[in-house]
């Protein structure tokens, strides 16, 4: 610098460029600063490592020997991204061996992975042009560690720990954050308000396997598509129940990119369901009917026990060591500890052990979900008893001449229990129901009766615990059973209403048991909580099912 200083001075200038030049040296002086600089030196375009630029007598480092980070990307010497995938795998590598080596809980170090090291892996992904093969060697290396962590088996899909299956994990996928952060740079790119930037026509790399500006291209055609088909209305909710979306013709600059994304995300989605489907073990949960999806957020994460948790995800999947699938990962033969059959599933340890059946095993756990549900239904039966007729709450509104008619939108959620009608309700627990003779006369025993003699009314229900796959087929046998029974009382002048309810052996709980719930008036948080406490009291018990399968001995003591 002062060389060059020195040079322009003897050269002839003008005084004004004299001035100027001194107060651009001054100004470099005061606040250039050499160390957190990086020097680079090219010539006919290649790089010549024997330069050093100086400034007040002290070097620039060159970049060769000190390449620099800045906002989450290293930049080095080669001017590109060549080498970070093989770096950031690198440091995802050796945070996953801090994280394992640490004496935190299994599913403690699920979480500090999901919060720590996730977020740092995905910025430098967003910023630095990583191809989509690098980024699946990191997603399968981040999974052998969650693998371990859960307690799942190393042939454990990874559509169960990403895809929104009937039981959702809170984790995040490597891949589908990539694919997510590269469709938004790609808007951002295209979209920007900086016209310099959107002229540029900067292309986002990331290789052959998956090109996200073809990807985006395709999805813009879709929503496009979309709004050219109009609004299709999905499940059984009638035209118009939900909210009209977003066209991508009206939507602003961010809500388009939050379309994009969110069909990027559909995509994978629907990539994981499809790998799913092919699978016919672990995928078997696809041919389940009329069954409630389970989600377990980070809450029910932290208070679920560590060995609970491995049971009901492999139990989901069908990945526990049942005498059937160590058949097949070991060739050896085995057999059920407590009836002898040879190779048995895991619906036969479970839901269809005959020695199971005759000890009273499956029954307990029976109970042990009737209680709980009696527990919910005598809360409904006490608050329908506590409130007035609902005669009595109705008020006339009268309007002055002229005002309009204000209509609510909001309608109160209907109630099977008429408010005031002295409510009775029978369990067959403990000891055997008698069905109240007031109703009918009968030898039939539904494990639920509610009636109330001044409405004239009764609810029967009569729960189920059956294998997933079977719940349909549950409640059809179930209604055929107690058919005659409700045309009978319906002929001695009674309403009677009938509801099997169906909760599965591995927690999940079927459409008929909300249906009775929403019928009963419960709503929101109310409804949310009774669901997951019968799915988490028949979970439990399958778990204690599980761990007592060797036991051939079964009494009260040992439940």
């Amino acid at each position: 610098m002062d060389d060059i200083t020195c040079l322009l001075r003897t050269a002839p200038c003008t005084s004004r460029l004299l001035k100027r030049l001194d107060e651009l040296i001054i100004w470099a002086r005061m606040n250039f600063k050499p160390q957190k600089s990086r020097s680079l030196s090219l010539r006919k375009g290649e790089r010549n490592d024997r330069v050093t630029f100086t400034i007040g007598g002290e070097d620039i480092p060159r970049i060769v020997d000190q390449p620099i980070q800045s906002l989450g990307r290293l930049y080095t010497s080669r001017l590109s991204d060549k080498d970070m995938g093989k770096t950031i795998l690198q440091q995802l590598s050796e945070g996953l061996s801090k994280i394992d080596s640490s004496q935190l809980p299994r599913k403690h170090k699920v979480w500090c992975y999901h919060f720590t090291l996730y977020p740092r892996v995905m910025w430098p992904l967003k910023l630095c042009e990583v191809t989509s093969s690098a980024v699946s060697r990191m997603e399968a290396k981040a999974n052998s560690f969650i693998r371990k962590w859960l307690g799942l088996p190393c042939c454990f899909s990874a559509a169960g720990l990403y895809g929104q299956n009937s039981l959702q994990l809170p984790l995040k996928s490597i891949t589908l954050g990539y694919r997510q952060e590269k469709a938004r740079l790609v808007m951002e790119l295209r979209d920007s308000s900086d016209r310099t930037v959107k002229e540029a026509n900067a292309r986002v790399a990331t290789g052959r396997k998956w090109r996200a500006e073809e990807e985006v291209q395709k999805v813009m055609g879709r929503l496009q598509h979309q709004e050219v088909v109009g609004m299709v209305q999905t499940g059984r909710a009638g035209l118009g129940w939900s909210d009209p979306p977003v066209l991508w013709s009206k939507a602003s600059r961010k809500e388009r990119k939050d379309l994009v994304v969110s069909e990027v995300t559909r995509i994978e989605q629907e990539e994981l369901r499809v790998k799913s489907v092919a699978q016919g073990q672990q995928g078997r949960w696809t041919t389940w009917e009329g069954v409630a999806s389970r989600a377990i957020n980070w809450a029910d994460f932290w208070k679920l026990p560590q060995a609970r948790l491995s049971f009901l995800i492999r139990a989901t999947y069908d990945t526990l060591p049942s005498p059937r699938n160590l058949h097949q990962w070991f060739g050896t033969e085995q057999s059920c500890d407590l009836c002898g059959t040879i190779n048995a599933s895991l619906q036969h340890v479970l839901s269809g052990c005959k020695t199971a059946l005759t000890q009273g095993r499956l029954t307990w756990r029976h109970d042990q979900v009737l209680r709980k549900l009696a527990e919910v239904l005598e809360k409904c039966r006490q608050e329908a008893n506590s409130q007035r007729p609902s005669g009595s709450q109705q008020r006339i509104h009268f309007l002055r001449q002229g005002e309009p008619a204000q209509h609510s939108s909001k309608r109160p959620p209907s109630n099977l229990l008429t408010s005031g009608a002295e409510w009775k309700m029978k369990v067959d627990l403990g000891r055997q129901l008698e069905f109240p003779q007031e109703i009918c006369s009968t030898t039939l025993r539904p494990d639920v009766v509610l009636w109330s003699a001044a409405a004239k009314s009764a609810l029967l229900i009569e729960l189920t615990v059956p294998w997933e796959e079977g719940l349909e087929a549950a409640y059809e046998r179930k209604m055929a059973k107690y058919a005659d029974l409700v045309a009978e009382c319906r002929e001695s002048g009674w309403s009677v209403r009938m509801y099997p309810v169906e909760v599965g052996a591995r927690g999940f709980v079927g459409s008929s048991t909300s249906r009775l719930l929403r019928d009963l008036g419960l709503r929101g948080a109310r409804l949310s909580k009774s669901t997951k406490e019968l799915s988490e009291e028949a979970e439990k018990a399958s778990y204690w099912l599980w761990l007592r399968r060797r036991d051939k001995t079964w009494g009260a003591t040992s439940a």
